[in-house]
């Protein structure tokens, strides 16, 4: 960690943060605006390091790490200062008297942000300058296999001209990532597996570090009978294999109405196959880089096929990397519905009704986002109300989740958590809230000394406040203050 050991990063990163939150948040985002304009000035440099480290096409990189990038940095810009200003809250008027109440947004002080190699610009760059806008530090703990993305964000922040210190860059391996949790930073924000991020919740709670986790999912798409066809079938293919399915938010399970299933499952097949797999601007995805991950992927279609699931693409029982894998009568208990996946495999299954829709949708561990199909608004609003997972799309797919102004994350396996929208900066801050009295009783009626006449008139205070029904609803407000001006006397003569 050239050098440096987890102590001495926070240490540093500690020293930067205290006169970064000094700043306030019009001053950080006349700095972070700079970061911004370099991103969008060096695009092309950095769509050609994001390709060189992944192998998707250069389509994907501008689109899905850049752009979401930068328009969440806009968002920010435009929105910070609001977000983060002092708010007042109200009171129950009666029980505080002369009081008014407000809270304020501070950072958390050092983050340590630990970045995916799936989307390594986004998932790092995204959290980073959030909890930059929220005057926090950041240490970043972008992946080993992005190390030419690691290079581009260490650079941007440079010629931008954040103070030293304020964001430290590291791509070290595995074996060093977990000991940066051993610096004490303040908040951890972790992108990547369900396995990995168990890991960390553990080590952190041994410090009582509190976690943000984005973690895996198994997505479902809803197909309904009267959905729009063709967009749908466009839209389930690029869900399901966009970046060779690598996207967490990616669609791994695919529910098609009974009446359309065959069909529906036919025309999938021909669309898929049709895909252009390389790493030219023309290409539709990339190939699975990893080593590690396509036998274990390969392992988990194999483990699918042994227990009777039925192969539509590639049409030949021989399976190849080079194109994506449809999958059907895939078993329950299946390694490919139960672990998480990460490659182009989708399985598909039947349903009859709505209920049984939404029953085979939630039946997973994971619930990160999903998505309806229909042309029945009614049914979509009560099909996503129903579905469990931290967002839903209809007749839309992964789009949703690059709304800088929504939140987003997961729930159950897939993690806690939200960050993007207000949601975001408010993750990255602590909230304290501040009482402001006028002083101008010598006591309150809970201060001591304790006497029997307070009590009673106190215990008549509240049984009026919360046992009135019926007629004395209209009178309750005038028998409170009259309640309280029996129990002030006793507070002032006192």
């Amino acid at each position: 960690m050239n050098g440096m050991t987890p102590e001495e990063r926070v240490k540093r990163a500690r020293t930067a943060q205290v006169q970064w939150a000094k700043e306030g948040p019009a001053s950080r985002c006349d700095v972070l605006r700079r970061l911004r304009r370099g991103i969008a000035e060096h695009r092309e440099q950095i769509v050609a390091r994001i390709c060189e480290d992944t192998g998707k096409p250069p389509l994907d990189a501008l689109a899905g790490d850049v752009l979401v990038t930068l328009e969440q940095m806009r968002y920010y810009e435009s929105h910070a200062a609001r977000i983060l200003r002092r708010r007042r809250i109200g009171k129950p008027a009666l029980l505080y008297i002369g009081a008014r109440f407000y809270e304020e947004f501070e950072p958390q002080g050092v983050v340590l942000i630990y970045g995916p190699s799936n989307y390594p610009f986004q998932l790092t760059v995204v959290p980073m300058v959030t909890a930059l806008f929220a005057g926090n530090a950041v240490i970043l703990k972008c992946s080993e296999k992005t190390p030419r993305v690691a290079r581009s964000v260490e650079e941007l922040c440079r010629d931008a001209g954040l103070p030293e210190d304020l964001v430290q860059v590291v791509n070290d391996g595995p074996e060093n990532a977990g000991a940066l949790i051993e610096g004490r930073p303040d908040l951890i924000f972790f992108t990547g597996s369900t396995e990995n991020g168990r890991s960390v919740a553990r080590r952190a709670a041994e410090h009582l570090i509190p976690v943000v986790l984005e973690l895996g999912g198994k997505d479902a798409a809803l197909v309904f009978a009267d959905c729009p066809l063709e967009r749908t079938l466009e839209g389930v293919t690029y869900g399901a294999f966009s970046h060779a399915g690598q996207v967490c938010v990616g669609i791994k399970r695919l529910f098609v109405e009974q009446s359309v299933y065959g069909l529906f499952v036919s025309r999938l097949a021909s669309r898929v196959q049709g895909l252009r797999i390389g790493s030219d601007p023309d290409s539709d995805l990339g190939q699975l880089q990893d080593a590690a991950g396509r036998a274990r992927l390969f392992a988990q279609v194999e483990d699918a096929l042994q227990s009777g699931a039925r192969l539509h693409v590639p049409q030949k029982a021989a399976l190849s990397w080079n194109t994506p894998i449809v999958l059907s009568g895939v078993a329950p208990e299946a390694r490919l519905l139960v672990e998480e996946t990460f490659g182009p495999v989708l399985c598909v299954a039947p349903f009859a009704t709505e209920a049984e829709a939404i029953a085979l949708a939630n039946s997973s561990a994971f619930a990160l986002s999903a998505s309806v199909w229909t042309r029945d608004r009614s049914r979509a609003r009560r099909v996503a109300a129903a579905l469990n997972a931290g967002s839903c799309a209809v007749n839309d797919v992964i789009r949703n989740i690059t709304n800088p102004q929504a939140a987003f994350g997961g729930n159950r396996a897939s993690g806690y958590g939200r960050y993007h929208g207000e949601q975001g900066l408010y993750t990255f801050s602590r909230i304290k809230s501040v009482m402001l009295s006028s002083g101008w009783l010598p006591r309150e009626i809970n201060w001591f000394p304790f006497a029997r006449k307070t009590l009673e008139r106190l215990n008549a205070f509240v049984g009026i406040r919360h046992n009135a029904k019926g007629l004395w609803t209209a009178v309750r407000r005038l028998l409170l203050f009259a309640c309280m001006l029996g129990v002030l006397p006793s507070v002032l003569a006192s």
